[in-house]
């Protein structure tokens, strides 16, 4: 579902990706682990079509990244690390909006909405304002919206970011079952014990390389 071949990403004289190569089938949980500055978020914006590589091919599904960005965005759900939540809004308006931003008719953004407060266990929390969440839920509620459109591959960037321990369990298990139910998750870390009990296969970065899959 996702191939990555010969990816290479400059800021200037700075290199940030330097001929990363990998690839991640659908079903599977990948997780890309390394200190901060490793390369990861760089690699996870340019799979979302975020930023243009200086080098390289991505392909979501057999589609390129580069040429067809518009056709592979439809298929993504991306969470980036510290997304804001809009705290004025309740959990179920704050996923309607981005089910409007991807142009779901009413009927379908109602239908698609229950849904992913239901796979995210937010549906007794969909009247709660954003701000009355504790950490853990608001986390649940940005997945919830990155659900919300139904994408067949998820990237998520340091998504157990600040979370307590029990929530980074439930947030695992989450993941897992989306995996399960047949999701491509990619997903960030700098943290291994988040991802050893998650994950079906594992890179590892440094210095913008793959050193290990």
């Amino acid at each position: 579902m996702i191939e990555v071949r010969d990816l290479k990403v400059y800021y200037g004289d700075k290199v940030a990706v330097d001929g990363l190569s990998f690839e991640v089938n659908k079903g599977e949980v990948y997780g890309l682990i390394g200190p901060n500055g490793a390369g990861k978020t760089t690699t996870i914006k340019a799979i979302a079509t975020l930023l243009e590589p200086t080098y390289g091919e991505i392909l979501v599904d057999g589609i390129s990244a580069l040429h067809e960005p518009e056709n592979v965005r439809g298929m993504l759900g991306y969470m980036p690390d510290f997304p804001p939540v809009y705290d004025d809004l309740r959990v179920e308006e704050f996923c309607d909006l981005f089910a409007h931003a991807y142009g779901q008719s009413v009927i379908e953004r109602k239908e698609k909405v229950q849904r992913a407060l239901a796979q995210t266990e937010l549906t007794t929390k969909r009247r709660e304002l954003c701000k009355s969440l504790s950490r853990g839920m608001k986390q649940r509620a940005l997945l919830a919206k990155t659900l919300v459109h139904d994408p067949s591959v998820m990237l998520l960037d340091e998504p157990g970011a600040n979370l307590d321990p029990k929530a980074r369990i439930d947030m695992r298990k989450l993941l897992r079952k989306l995996a399960d139910e047949g999701k491509t998750i990619l997903v960030s870390s700098h943290v291994l014990t988040e991802l050893q009990d998650l994950c079906d296969e594992i890179g590892i970065m440094r210095n913008g390389k793959m050193v290990v899959s």
